[in-house]
């Protein structure tokens, strides 16, 4: 009985549009598959330790302008 083989390579093509199906150019391909991967980057959660450190960079930049005004006064 023949068997279906599972292939060993991943089909390149998974989750992207082909060229052919989208636009009428390469650029037109490439701008669509730009903005599918921004979209998706701008859903996803931003890590604990990155907002730890963004709370830090914002405390840092009070704490400095509120310095400056006081030095200025």
């Amino acid at each position: 009985m023949a068997q279906k083989k599972a292939s060993a390579d991943p089909n390149p093509t998974d989750g992207l549009i082909v060229p052919s199906k989208v636009g009428k150019s390469k650029e037109d391909w490439i701008g669509n598959q730009l903005k599918r991967i921004y979209d998706e980057a701008l859903t996803e959660d931003i890590p604990d330790d990155m907002m730890s450190l963004l709370d830090q960079l914002d405390n840092n930049a009070s704490a400095t302008e509120s310095n400056s005004e006081e030095s200025t006064q």
